[in-house]
């Protein structure tokens, strides 16, 4: 299949890589995305819309940047999500460029849960202000006092 992308042009990909966001991301309609991994090592990859070329985020790996943060499902999530104890989940973290102080955070209230296994993921909203919106994820190696944050590096 060809997708229509604003910043990489048409690219070719698999049907099954495909994953389905039934609740599309927060704020943005399509449901459809691939993950798309530069061919250079970096930590940041992007999850490209299928139906809106323009649709993209950039992303990082949770685990790779963050290895103690953790979300807890909700059953309902975890049905959603096709999920049972042996399933692997990948979680997302959205990135932000801030503008004039050029400083790059994630989300980590709103992560990305991948089922890697169905290809079937969820933009999770985390309750309470345990998790920022805007982590740095650069130049801070503690937790974040003032926020509460749950992760360190």
């Amino acid at each position: 299949m060809k997708i229509e992308t604003s910043r990489f042009g048409q690219i070719d990909i698999e049907d099954d890589k495909i994953i389905t966001l039934p609740d599309g991301m927060l704020g943005f309609t399509g449901t459809r995305f691939i993950l798309l991994t530069p061919e250079k090592p970096t930590p940041f990859r992007w999850l490209q819309s299928v139906d809106d070329p323009a649709l993209a985020f950039v992303v990082v790996d949770a685990q790779q940047v963050l290895p103690d943060y953790a979300v807890s499902l909700t059953s309902e999530e975890y049905t959603r999500l096709a999920l049972d104890e042996k399933t692997e989940v990948v979680i997302l973290l959205v990135v932000t460029l801030a503008g004039e102080s050029g400083s790059i955070t994630v989300n980590l209230q709103g992560p990305v849960v991948l089922n890697p296994n169905r290809m079937l993921a969820k933009q999770i909203v985390l309750e309470g202000n345990r998790f920022p919106t805007k982590f740095p994820l650069f130049g801070t190696d503690t937790v974040d006092k003032n926020s509460g944050a749950c992760c360190s590096r």
